[in-house]
């Protein structure tokens, strides 16, 4: 639902993982060596003590309130412990649709609303983007469970996605979009789950997708011009001289010198943006709710602790995926989550993601269905042998 409604999404999500609370047992303590489950608790812990240092007050917990679905992670997943398992092609469908929908929604803001940017319809255009990239890449986990040819219908799903966040105009999901198709091929090469003609194959589609594209108006679209602006700007002068580039740049400045005047507990929740903006000359951000770059954000209001909590939070489900037993499906389940931790870390270079909720909501969503897949008593991942390919 996030791509395409994402407040109800949310609602719904922050209800069953407030209800999901009251499912857990004593024997579940058990379970707290989970990656999934102690790296996010020992996150926000550090988030905890850091802000109420920095704010000075115990209210600075407070600034953990943006984080909350977080904790919804361990309770949602502890819900299919009496149950059958989860139906992993049943969440690569749902995914897919959600993709699809979103880029019916950029299509319909970009030709008949006459949208500069797609997306704004339903969500901010950046978060718009952030989402329908994640479902995209999230839905190719139907390549690894569906048996049949069928399976290859999947493959769209980072396509829709990479044209809804092209039409959303969001120059940072079109750069996490590349490195998320990159990260997926040479991580699947390299655990041999791509043979060398099909990754030919895909190329030489790919290129002609392009072509096509191109041929078609994409080149017209504001994410692929203001993409050409910024290349053509870093040739010329070493970097992009547009107004909202020269805004993050001060952000980033100014929150690089908060840190540094407090790098052990940062400024706090509250005040870390004021901190960043008094810290440069002719600041070009004064009120802005944050920095646009999480690990700036991070570092400016909750400094070094609040550095490694972000560690924790963004490599949680890549540590369960590289921590759960062998199975059949883990290599392919490696290449996925691989390539969503690495758009998400991407997309937080130029835009906050998490304390965002909808964001925030789905990166728990993810971890939530990677604590499933790879849940050891589970049988998603018995079919295929390990190292087949594609």
């Amino acid at each position: 639902m996030a791509p395409v409604s994402p407040e109800a999404g949310n609602i719904l999500f922050l209800i069953a993982g407030g209800l999901a609370l009251f499912s857990l047992r004593v024997a579940d303590l058990t379970t707290i060596g989970r990656p999934l489950v102690w790296m996010p608790l020992l996150g926000l812990a550090l988030l905890g003590v850091a802000f109420i240092a920095g704010a000075g007050t115990i209210r600075g917990l407070e600034g953990l309130l943006p984080f909350a679905p977080v904790l919804a992670i361990w309770p949602l997943i502890m819900l299919t412990r009496d149950s059958q398992p989860v139906d992993p092609e049943l969440i690569a469908i749902f995914s897919l649709i959600g993709t699809a929908g979103a880029l019916a929604i950029a299509l319909n803001d970009y030709l008949m609303m006459g949208a500069i940017r797609a997306g704004a319809s339903v969500a901010n255009p950046i978060h718009f983007a952030d989402v329908a990239l994640l479902a995209g890449y999230l839905s190719l986990i139907g390549l690894i469970y569906v048996q049949s040819v069928w399976r290859f219908t999947f493959l769209s799903g980072p396509v829709l996605a990479a044209l809804a966040a092209t039409l959303s105009g969001t120059r940072g999901a079109v750069v996490a979009l590349v490195l998320m198709a990159i990260t997926a091929v040479v991580i699947a090469g390299a655990l041999r789950l791509i043979k060398m003609r099909v990754l030919i194959a895909a190329g030489v589609v790919a290129a002609i997708g392009l072509l096509a594209g191109f041929a078609a108006g994409l080149g017209q679209t504001t994410g692929v011009q203001r993409v050409m602006l910024d290349i053509a700007d870093v040739m010329q002068t070493g970097l992009p001289t547009d107004g909202s580039t020269a805004i993050r740049l001060s952000m980033y400045q100014g929150g690089l010198n908060a840190f540094v005047a407090s790098p052990i507990f940062g400024h706090g929740p509250f005040s870390f943006v004021e901190a960043a903006a008094a810290s440069v000359e002719a600041p070009l951000f004064v009120g802005a709710p944050h920095l646009h770059n999480d690990l700036v954000d991070f570092a400016a209001s909750a400094g070094i602790l609040g550095l490694i909590a972000y560690g924790l939070l963004m490599l949680a489900p890549l540590v369960e995926v590289l921590r759960a037993p062998p199975s059949a499906k883990r290599n392919g389940i490696l290449v996925v989550v691989s390539t969503l931790v690495a758009g998400h870390f991407s997309m937080g270079l130029t835009n906050a993601m998490f304390g965002i909720l909808t964001v925030t909501v789905y990166f728990a969503a993810i971890c939530v269905i990677v604590g499933v897949l790879v849940e050891p008593s589970s049988s998603n991942a018995k079919t295929l042998p390990e190292g087949v390919q594609a």
